[in-house]
Formats: C-alpha cells, structure tokens, sequence
C-alpha cells in the first residue's frame, strides 16, 4: 500500500516582496497552480526567531510604511468587499466570512486619524491579525514585505508623537533609507471592535 506524498512543509524566507513569496509558497507546496482570481492564504512561519532583531510584515496606508511583528499575522487575504453593520463604529468597515468564521474588519487609517482614501482592489489585502484573544481584519493599501529589522535601528516614538494616550505607535525602523512605522497593534484595533 502506497502512503500519497504529503505537501512539503511552508517555511517563509526571512525576507522578500509580498508578491514573490506568495507565489513560492504555492511552488513550494506542491500545489497545482490555481486561477489567478483564487487568493491564495498568506500562512507565516510563527516559529521563526533571530537574535536582536523583529520579523515584521510591512505594509503601506496612504503610500507610508508601517509594520506589523509577524507573530500576529495570521494571514494576508486580496480584498473582496465586506458586509457592513449597522450601529458598528465608524472604522469598523464591516465582517467578512472566512472559511466559515465571521471576522470584523478594521480601517486603521480612520481608527489613527490619517486622511481616508479609496482602497484599489487591484493591490489592497486585508491582513487578519489576532489580538488579545481576538481574530480581526485590518485593511490596507498594500502588502509589500516580510522583513527582519535589526532592533538596534528601532528607536521609541518621538514624544511630540505620543502625547495622546493613544499609543498606536510602537517604534520607528530605520532600513535603507526607509522609514518604518511598528504599529502596536492592540491599541489601534482597540476594544470597541466587539461592536461588530
């Protein structure tokens, strides 16, 4: 009796573009390629560690470049609508049903304050992080990397950006002339999302 051949384990490199590491975990899997309209799940690696430095998944709102720490990133999905719900509070666009779970979905552009702008639904994701316990969805212009930033290149928010008690942000990266914004990702999904 023969035993079928079992897809090979998904490890995700330490760095790379969105795009180029999407496709190489569909390559790598073993999976026959799919139609180019069927999104395929963004799984990251959780067991991967480096010392002194933050495996991040970056992204952008409004052409800025903020990030997230990967551990909290469940997966990146394309943007394909929402349902709206009544009475839910303004930066709760809406639920989504994934694989059967129905998941709110956050934009953290109106939660922050920045200036609203129309998501294009050739490069927006909804990236479904979990937070205290919580399973949401945040809606962003564009998934760029999965990245490791150096800790030693991370400073703590100015303080002219942390007056409010707000604390949205976490740190600020510095990488190749890039600047990065560590969101923290508890305060701008905040409690009230139990609403929807």
């Amino acid at each position: 009796m023969q035993t079928p051949d079992l897809p090979k384990k998904i490890v995700l490199p330490s760095s790379g573009l969105a795009e180029d590491i999407l496709a190489a975990v569909g390559a790598d899997a073993g999976v026959p390629d799919e139609p180019a309209t069927a999104a395929k799940p963004f799984q990251p690696a959780k067991d991967v560690k480096a010392e002194g430095s933050l495996h991040l998944v970056s992204f952008l709102l409004n052409n800025e470049e903020y990030a997230l720490d990967i551990s909290q990133v469940q997966e990146v999905i394309k943007l394909s609508g929402w349902t709206r719900v009544p009475n839910a509070p303004r930066h709760v666009k809406g639920v989504i049903n994934l694989r059967g779970r129905i998941i709110p979905v956050v934009d953290p552009k109106i939660k922050m304050g920045l200036r609203e702008s129309q998501l294009d639904g050739r490069n927006a994701r909804i990236i479904i992080v979990e937070s205290g316990g919580r399973v949401l969805g945040m809606a962003v212009d564009s998934v760029n990397q999965v990245l490791r930033l150096p800790s030693d290149v991370v400073e703590p928010p100015p303080d002219t950006l942390t007056g409010s008690d707000d604390g949205f942000i976490k740190g600020v990266g510095k990488m190749a002339g890039r600047i990065i914004i560590l969101l923290n990702v508890e305060k701008v999904l905040g409690k009230d999302e139990k609403a929807a």
